[in-house]
C-alpha cells in the first residue's frame, strides 16, 4: 500500500477552510511569514517525517506557482536534504488543492492498487511510529470496510498541542475523534477519494471512518502566532511523568525545546532531570 503524506505550503488556491492570509498573496508571500513557515516546516513537520521508523512513504508538498524564487529553491532544498527522493515538491497555479494532489498522485504513484493519503500541515508533526501504525490500520480498514464502500477514513484521536508563544512552549493534551491531524483516506489508488475538500469535523456523520484511540499520542498540533488555521487548545497541561513517552514519540522535541523552553512547571521538572 502506498503511504503518501500530502502537505500544502503557502499554496494560493482552494483547499477547504482558509485564513484571511491564504486569500491575499501579499500577506501569503510576506518575507517574514515565509521565514517563519520555513522554520516550523524544517523543525517540526519534516523532522517528524525524517524520524519515521517505517521509511517506506512519500511526501507531496503543494506550493504556489507564484511563490518567490528564493523560497521555491529553499523549499526544494530542505525537502530533498531531509527526505531525499521520498519528497515531491510541486508548484501549481490557483486550483483545488485536492485536484492538484490527485493528478500528481495518480501520475506518479502507480505501483500499488491501494493508497493511504495522509494530511500533514507544514507546522505539525506525526509520531515516530505513525507510518508503521497507520500502515497496519490502513490494511485492516481495507479488509474490513463496510459493504459497498470503496474507501475508509482513519482518524487518530490522541495527540498533543504545542503552544509556541512568547519564546516558550506549553504542551497540552488533545483528544479529538474527528481531527484533521494525520487524517488518512484509505482508497484504491485510482479512486477519486481524498482527504481534501471534505468537512473533516463531520466525518463521523458523513464518512466511513475508523477512529483509533490510544494512550500514545499520534501527532503534535503546533499553535503559534502565524497559524493558518484556528488556534484552539485545552487547559490540560502535559505532566512531568508523561515527558519520557513524548520524547520517545517525538525526538524532535529535544531540539525544539532549545529554541522554546518549556513554560509549565508540570513538564519542566522532568525535562531538566
Amino acid at each position: 500500500m502506498h503511504m503518501i503524506y500530502e502537505m500544502r505550503y503557502s499554496y494560493f488556491g482552494r483547499s477547504g477552510w482558509k485564513s484571511a492570509v491564504a486569500t491575499d498573496k501579499e500577506q501569503l508571500f510576506d518575507e517574514a511569514r515565509l521565514d517563519t513557515r520555513h522554520y516550523f516546516l524544517e523543525k517540526i513537520a519534516l523532522r517528524s517525517l525524517a524520524d519515521q521508523s517505517d521509511r517506506d512513504f512519500g511526501l507531496i508538498v503543494l506550493s504556489a506557482e507564484d511563490l518567490p524564487e528564493r523560497h521555491k529553491s529553499r523549499l526544494q532544498q530542505v525537502c530533498g536534504d531531509m527526505l531525499g527522493e521520498r519528497a515531491h515538491v510541486i508548484f501549481r497555479a490557483p486550483d483545488s488543492a485536492g485536484a492538484c494532489f490527485q493528478r500528481y498522485r495518480k501520475a506518479t504513484f502507480t505501483s500499488d492498487p491501494w493508497t493511504a493519503q495522509i494530511v500533514l500541515d507544514d507546522d505539525d508533526a506525526v509520531s515516530v511510529d505513525f507510518t508503521a501504525r497507520l500502515r497496519a490500520e490502513a490494511l485492516a480498514a481495507k479488509q474490513l470496510r463496510a459493504p459497498g464502500e470503496d474507501y475508509c477514513f482513519v482518524s487518530h484521536a490522541r495527540g498533543v498541542t504545542a503552544v509556541l508563544r512568547d519564546g516558550t512552549m506549553s504542551l497540552r493534551h488533545r483528544v479529538n475523534a474527528a481531527t484533521n491531524l494525520g487524517l488518512a483516506c484509505v482508497a484504491p489508488t485510482a479512486s477519486r477519494r481524498q482527504p481534501f475538500g471534505i468537512a473533516h469535523k463531520k466525518i463521523l456523520e458523513r464518512r466511513p471512518v475508523r477512529v483509533i484511540y490510544s494512550r500514545a499520542p499520534a501527532y503534535i498540533r503546533a499553535v503559534h502566532d502565524s497559524n493558518d488555521s484556528k488556534a484552539q487548545y485545552s487547559d490540560a497541561v502535559v505532566k512531568a511523568e508523561d515527558m519520557a513517552r513524548l520524547h520517545e514519540a517525538f525526538p524532535l522535541l529535544q531540539d525544539l525545546m532549545v529554541d522554546w523552553p518549556l513554560a509549565d512547571d508540570a513538564t519542566r521538572v522532568e525535562a531538566a532531570a
